[in-house]
Order: structure tokens, then C-alpha cells, then sequence
């Protein structure tokens, strides 16, 4: 029987555990959205990184290439490795050539992830890292 000294408490336990339930929903709410934006930064940080490296091949194989022939003025290089075929890596070498000594200035861009299929929320997730330097014939690397 209801006491007129002790009121129904249904109604109080009904808020309490609604209030509970938002809470939580909250809680998960913001752990699942840090979640997200953990793994987006951490794929964009990869990404960078093998821009970077696409970058250092890039380096490498012209001045391979004007080694070979100072003819070489430049080429746009797709690589063709299974790893990355769904980044669309991309390669882009320019060659000037000065004429005091045999000195070349190269001009590399690398850039990685044009692919549709690559997405950061709503945008597509493209790197590009860019590197020139001079290139003399009797160096044996290329120099800044």
C-alpha cells in the first residue's frame, strides 16, 4: 500500500536509469568519434610517410638516370609495386640543364593517393612532397 509518508518511487527510478542511459550513450558516443579521428590521423600519417619514401626513390632513379645519360631530361614514373597500386602513386621528374660545368637542376614530385577509392570523411586523401637540388656529373650523389 502507498505510504503518504513515503511517496512511489518508480518514477525517480525511471529518470535515474534514463539519465544513466544518456550518459552512456555520451560516453560512447565521444570514444567511438576519438576513435575516428585516431585512425584517419594515423592513415594520413602513413600516407605521408610512404609519400616520403616515394619521394626518396624518386631522387634516387633520376639522378641513376643522369648518370646513365645526360641526355635524360625528366620523366613521369609510375611504380609498380602491388602495395601501392591502390594509392596511385605517381612520380613526376623535371631536368634543367645549366651550362656552366655539367650541372643539371632536378625538380621531383611525388604524390600518392589520387585514387577514388581513398577517403578521409568526405575528401580524398592525396599527399605530395616536393624536392629540388643540383646535380653535377662528377658527384657521385646529388647534393641539396
Amino acid at each position: 500500500m502507498n505510504n503518504p509518508q513515503h511517496p512511489s518511487r518508480h518514477g525517480t527510478l525511471i529518470i535515474c536509469v534514463l539519465v544513466c542511459m544518456g550518459i552512456t550513450t555520451t560516453v560512447m558516443s565521444l570514444s567511438i568519434a576519438g576513435a575516428i579521428r585516431s585512425h584517419r590521423s594515423i592513415k594520413k600519417t602513413q600516407q605521408l610517410r610512404q609519400t616520403d619514401y616515394l619521394l626518396d626513390a624518386g631522387v634516387l632513379r633520376s639522378a641513376q638516370r643522369l648518370r646513365q645519360s645526360i641526355d635524360y631530361r625528366g620523366e613521369t614514373w609510375k611504380p609498380s609495386s602491388r602495395n601501392l597500386t591502390y594509392l596511385n602513386p605517381t612520380v613526376v621528374i623535371s631536368v634543367e640543364k645549366r651550362n656552366a660545368p655539367p650541372e643539371f637542376v632536378v625538380n621531383v614530385v611525388a604524390t600518392l593517393g589520387a585514387n577514388e577509392k581513398i577517403k578521409i570523411g568526405n575528401q580524398h586523401l592525396t599527399t605530395k612532397r616536393t624536392y629540388q637540388f643540383t646535380y653535377a656529373l662528377d658527384q657521385a650523389q646529388p647534393s641539396n
